[in-house]
């Protein structure tokens, strides 16, 4: 009953924001089974990630408020600095995996068994090679004891995959839950920090607290609605069979960290702290708005691939629509944006982020193309088109390195901002590719 309310909500909704005939292309009958089960999990998601967001993006400004640039700038620096090494934690696998778990239902205990096995090794060698390098890179003692701290969340980071099994069946509601108590958990432990006056060796153990809060969550509830972990089964068939699809992958999510998290990791060096505290607030505030994108891309994902055995015209239809949201979403959210960024980043942070404004505005027009690329990574995924992924994303990420070794030293954090938003256009290259779908042929599956 609860879920039907939901989803009688969410189509009333829908029906008086949008105009009828986007409603119509965009939805079709509400009252189908499969609307009734994806409008229900996206709500669900958007509903605790909202929450979630709202709480951490209050307790985040009062953190910045409190470090100040220059302290928050090694906390960022440390975050930029782990995030480099998630590439090899990650290996490629997650999107992979969440498309092999809708395609073989049937072979879940496998698929999961291996994925397991897999990303928990390369956990490991990814807490290694991050504690081998901070010792070697990083000259900060504050920056280089959070770098230790965090190098751990890799290996729990190996049971994320439990999240992809409840997507795969359109069941996101249960891990929003975990995430809302996780969220709600971890940001008073920030509050407590800030009360006591401690420093941000503390929130690198809060940060380290949280993935392994997460992982426990997660083991929990898989057991109560799949059973147990021991169900899993390593096959080294479907193993390797994972790892030369998802090989691209690591060289692609290689290339997206670094043209994500490049920007804070050279400014340190080529500045110093305070820009990069100053530059991480800003994207901060520019960015809280993807998750909206993220979610219901991941959350139609499934009904898009089904869409393809339908007909490509349905499938070309869905793409386009999504696309075209994505775009106008973005315009909408980053032109009043604009006109209020000096006020908003000093009302937020307090007069020493003043500088942030300019950052700001240039990011949050950077968020059209981010959230224009959730929609085409997850069609080029479903293409196995791993070519132009990989291209795309190797371009990108060499672009924003030159422009940043350019810019940074002319322009300071400005100059990074730029940078950011020049090589981000590269990705919405594939959009191409979709506004192309006539050449898809109406025989090919999913």
């Amino acid at each position: 009953m609860a879920s039907n309310n939901v989803t009688i909500f969410l189509n009333n909704l829908l029906k008086k924001i949008l105009p009828d005939w986007i409603y119509m292309k965009l939805i079709g009958r509400w009252d189908s089974s499969g609307f009734k089960r994806y409008a229900t999990n996206t709500l669900w998601a958007l509903f605790v990630r909202t929450i979630n967001t709202v709480i951490a993006f209050f307790v985040a400004i009062y953190l910045v408020r409190y470090l100040g640039p220059e302290n928050y700038g090694q906390l960022s620096y440390a975050i930029s600095f782990i995030g480099l090494f998630s590439i090899i934690a990650s290996l490629g696998l997650d999107n992979i995996l969440y498309r092999d778990l809708i395609k073989y239902p049937e072979q879940r205990n496998e698929y999961l068994g291996s994925a397991f096995v897999l990303k928990l090794l390369a956990g490991v060698l990814a807490t290694s090679l991050t504690i081998i390098f901070a010792f070697l890179l990083s000259k900060d003692d504050v920056s280089r004891m959070v770098i230790l701290t965090l190098a751990g969340t890799f290996i729990f980071n190996a049971f994320n995959i439990i999240g992809y099994e409840f997507q795969a069946d359109v069941a996101q509601k249960y891990t929003s839950i975990i995430t809302l108590i996780v969220s709600l958990t971890l940001n008073i432990l920030k509050l407590i920090v800030i009360f006591f006056g401690q420093g941000v060796v503390y929130i690198g153990v809060i940060l380290l607290l949280e993935a392994a809060l997460y992982a426990t969550l997660l083991v929990h509830i898989r057991t109560q609605h799949y059973g147990n972990l021991f169900a899993w089964r390593f096959n080294k068939t479907i193993a390797i069979q994972l790892l030369k699809d998802s090989w691209p992958f690591i060289f692609i999510a290689a290339f997206s960290t670094i043209y994500a998290r490049i920007d804070q990791v050279m400014l340190k060096p080529l500045v110093d702290s305070s820009a990069v505290g100053l530059y991480d607030a800003a994207v901060r505030i520019a960015e809280v708005w993807l998750f909206i994108p993220a979610i219901i891309a991941s959350s139609l994902f499934p009904a898009i691939i089904n869409a393809k055995s339908v007909g490509v015209h349905e499938y070309k239809k869905r793409l386009i629509i999504l696309s075209g949201f994505m775009v106008l979403s973005g315009i909408l959210v980053a032109l009043p944006a604009s006109l209020l960024a000096g006020p908003l980043m000093v009302l937020l942070y307090g007069p020493a982020f003043a500088a942030s404004a300019t950052v700001f505005v240039i990011y949050v027009w950077t968020g059209i193309w981010a959230s224009l690329d959730i929609v085409t990574r997850f069609f080029l995924i479903a293409e196995n088109r791993k070519v132009l992924i990989f291209v795309t994303s190797f371009l990108t990420a060499v672009l924003n390195i030159l422009l940043n070794l350019y810019l940074i030293p002319k322009y300071g954090i400005v100059g990074a901002a730029w940078s950011t938003f020049i090589s981000y256009t590269l990705l919405a290259l594939p959009f191409i590719l979709i506004v192309r779908l006539k050449k898809i042929k109406e025989s090919e599956t999913p």
